[in-house]
């Protein structure tokens, strides 16, 4: 009896360990290749765009990802010229990913942006975006094409600590020189960085495809234009993003 009394004390404490070890991450709207991309045994995943009460799941967080979407409302940048060219406006989820962002930024949690995702880190951070890409800067590198498109993306930072968050190190060569290739689907992108922002990649036109939050401002934000979602387990960004975020919500 008092052997099985022990197994059981033992068990409970077990179980009790792993429930402490366990990290929740909020997605700022769900989908099944978001989940796919950070789901692991040890990870609850919450769609905030479908609970109600968004300050009951904020405080069990340990990460948050804006990810991709609607058009965000140029109103949220001071533009009303842009509102003609744009798509879908979300306004509900624009108000969202704000106060997601915002909480975040407060309490130093981990934040990956994703395409929409890094648009909005830019913008609450007091930047302002391209309202339509192909009319405004042009159409020298193609973004969207009636779905997903690939193109090449170049290295701009020189600060390794901030490239390794996002790209993988074992192909790095050397500043200006390492490009990749990634997915492509939107029509906004940032126009104005936001003081603290640093661009770590850019696209062929200029436009920026990866950027980080200063670590002096905040321990961990880093944010993609592209897909890393949808670029394939075997992809080296997908696995060095994935990778960066799982080491910040695990400390």
């Amino acid at each position: 009896m008092k052997k099985i009394l022990i197994i059981l004390l033992c068990s409970f404490i077990f179980f009790a360990c792993q429930k402490q070890q366990q990290k929740t991450i909020i997605l700022s709207k769900a989908s099944s290749n978001y989940i796919k991309w950070m789901e692991d045994d040890n990870t609850i995943i919450l769609d905030a765009y479908t609970i109600q009460n968004t300050d009951s799941i904020l405080a069990l967080a340990d990460g948050i990802i804006l990810t991709g979407g609607e058009d965000i409302n140029p109103l949220e940048y001071n533009d009303t010229a842009n509102i003609k060219v744009c798509g879908t406006i979300n306004f509900s989820r624009d108000t969202l990913e704000r106060k997601l962002f915002d909480f975040a930024f407060k309490n130093k949690l981990p934040l990956v942006g994703v395409c929409r995702g890094m648009q909005m880190m830019n913008v609450a951070s007091g930047g302002t975006l391209y309202g339509d890409i192909p009319s405004e800067i042009g159409t020298t590198v193609i973004h969207r094409n009636n779905g997903e498109v690939i193109h090449d993306v170049v290295v701009v930072c020189n600060n390794y600590s901030y490239i390794q968050m996002i790209f993988p190190q074992d192909i790095m060569i050397s500043y200006r020189q390492d490009t990749f290739t990634v997915n492509s689907w939107h029509h906004q992108g940032i126009k104005d960085i936001a003081d603290g922002i640093q661009v770590i990649a850019e696209s062929y036109d200029g436009l920026p495809e990866a950027v980080v939050m200063d670590k002096n401002l905040h321990p961990f934000m880093i944010a993609v234009q592209f897909h890393p979602e949808r670029l394939g387990k075997n992809n080296g960004i997908y696995q060095t993003m994935k990778k960066s975020f799982y080491n910040e919500i695990s400390k």
